[in-house]
C-alpha cells in the first residue's frame, strides 16, 4: 500500500483513460453509484486517504500525505466537521501535525480513536524515531485526550498499523512482526484488561504477498482489507508495477471465507486501499489513486490538458471514494 510507512510495494497506480477530444481536460471515468467524497474539501488534489466517521456521523477524519520528496514526507490526521448538511474546510487533528500519523478508525462507541504513528514510544531515546505503532486517544468532552501507545501484545519492534475496532473493542490491524504468514499479514486482538490480549493471525485470509489496511464491520460479520500481487489483482497499462486491490471476506463460524476480489467499480488498474464503514453501515469508502493518466495515452495528451490535469483532482494522489455497501455482499442486499 503506497500509503503504509517504511513498508516497499504498494506502489501508485494510473488508472486507465477513456477516450477524450484531443487537447480537451482529462476526466475521471464516471461510474454509477461511485463517487468523489466530499470533493474540494476532503478529496482535492492533494494526497489524502482514508475516512473514519464518529458515531453520529457529523466528523470525519482522514490522513493527508505531503508529496514525495528527498526528505520523508509527513502524513497527519485531518478532521472536517458537517454542518448544515455540508462538510467544512478540514483542520489538522489536536493531536497530530508533528510525526507521521496516518490510518485513523473511531470505536463504535466513538470513545476512542486509533491511529498508526512514528512518534516515539515510551521509554525512547530523546529524538528517536520510532517504527509504526498502534496509538489512541479517548474522548474528553468535546475534544480528545493525550495520545497513548497500545502495549506490547499488539506494538512490536516490526511495522504494526492500520487500526479498525469492532463493536466489542477487538482490534483488526496490519502488521509485519515475522511470525505473519506473509510479508504484511492481518492481525486480531481481542480487549484485555484495559489493553488488548496477545493477537491471533488470521490464517488464510492472508496471502504470501503483503495484506493490510482492515476495515471490519462493527457486528465483525465482513472484513475488507488491502491485498496486492493475488493471482486476480488488476493490472495497468503499460509496465506493470506492485498495486493493491480490495477484498471482502464473510465471517464463516470461528473463521473467515475465501477472500473475495470487490471487482469494477471499487477495484481498478489503479491501487486501492484504506476501506472503511459510515456510522451506520449504508456507505462504504476507499481510497484510490486513480486519475487521468495511463499508458499508453490514448489519444496522445496535449500540454494544455497535461497542465489541467496534474492540477486537478484526478491527478494520480488518492481520493477518498464512497458506493453503496451492499456491493461487498456480492447481490445479497444487505449492508453491514
Amino acid at each position: 500500500m503506497r500509503k503504509i510507512l517504511g513498508l516497499a510495494a504498494f506502489a501508485a497506480g494510473l488508472a486507465a483513460a477513456g477516450a477524450r477530444d484531443p487537447g480537451s481536460a482529462p476526466q475521471a471515468a464516471k461510474t454509477e453509484g461511485l463517487a468523489i467524497f466530499a470533493e474540494g474539501i476532503v478529496s482535492t488534489p492533494d494526497d489524502e486517504f482514508g475516512a473514519a466517521f464518529t458515531p453520529d456521523g457529523n466528523a470525519v477524519y482522514f490522513t493527508k500525505r505531503t508529496p514525495t520528496t528527498n526528505t520523508s514526507p509527513l502524513s497527519f490526521i485531518c478532521l472536517s466537521r458537517r454542518v448544515n448538511g455540508r462538510w467544512q474546510e478540514p483542520e489538522i487533528a489536536a493531536f497530530s501535525g508533528t510525526y507521521n500519523d496516518l490510518g485513523a478508525a473511531v470505536s463504535p462507541d466513538g470513545k476512542r480513536l486509533y491511529f498508526a504513528s512514528d512518534r516515539p514510544l515510551p521509554g525512547a531515546s530523546a529524538g528517536k524515531r520510532s517504527d509504526l505503532n498502534i496509538w489512541f486517544v479517548e474522548r474528553q468532552g468535546n475534544g480528545w485526550g493525550p495520545a497513548r501507545a497500545l502495549g506490547p501484545a499488539v506494538n512490536t519492534p516490526a511495522e504494526d498499523l492500520s487500526p479498525s475496532i469492532a463493536a466489542d473493542g477487538t482490534l483488526y490491524f496490519a502488521s509485519s512482526r515475522p511470525s505473519g504468514k506473509g510479508s504484511l499479514d492481518i492481525w486480531r486482538s481481542r480487549p484485555e484488561g484495559g489493553d488488548f490480549a496477545a493477537p491471533e493471525n488470521l490464517g488464510d485470509v492472508n496471502s504470501p504477498g503483503p495484506d493490510g489496511a482492515p476495515s471490519i464491520s462493527p457486528d465483525q460479520s465482513l472484513l475488507v482489507f488491502a491485498s496486492n500481487g493475488r493471482p486476480d489483482t488488476l493490472r495497468g497499462r503499460g509496465h506493470y508495477y506492485p498495486r493493491s486491490d480490495l477484498y471482502v471476506s464473510e465471517a464463516a463460524g470461528a473463521g473467515w471465507g475465501t477472500p473475495r476480489h470487490l471487482g469494477a467499480p471499487v477495484n481498478s488498474t489503479a491501487s486501492e486501499s484504506n476501506p472503511s464503514f459510515s456510522a451506520d453501515g449504508a456507505s462504504f469508502f476507499f481510497s484510490s489513486d486513480r486519475g487521468f493518466a495511463g499508458i499508453p495515452m490514448e489519444p496522445a495528451v496535449s500540454a494544455s490538458a497535461f497542465e489541467e490535469g496534474v492540477r486537478g483532482i484526478s491527478n494520480g494522489w488518492s481520493n477518498v471514494y464512497r458506493i453503496d455497501a451492499r456491493v461487498l455482499r456480492e447481490g445479497k442486499g444487505a449492508t453491514p
